[in-house]
């Protein structure tokens, strides 16, 4: 769903090493769509961690803090 909300925003212009075939970084990624006014880096930790806790949650067998970590990423994203 993150993925999701990050796609639908809007596009930007290409920068000179995107037009020479070189691959983004995660941190150039983050910062141009924090530019973009999409999702901001510090929502994507928010979540990467909230997802982390429910999947150690989950593994756990811990229901209950698994709903908790993943009402905190639909807190974060939205519906």
């Amino acid at each position: 769903k993150l993925e999701a909300k990050a796609g639908a925003g809007q596009g930007a212009v290409e920068s000179a090493g995107a037009l020479m075939h070189r691959q983004p970084t995660p941190n150039s990624m983050a910062a141009a769509e924090e530019r973009a006014d999409n999702v901001s880096a510090q929502k994507v930790d928010v979540v990467e961690q909230a997802m982390a806790r429910a999947r150690a949650a989950d593994a756990a067998g811990d229901g209950a803090a698994c709903e908790k970590a993943l009402a905190d990423v639909q807190s974060v994203i939205g519906p």
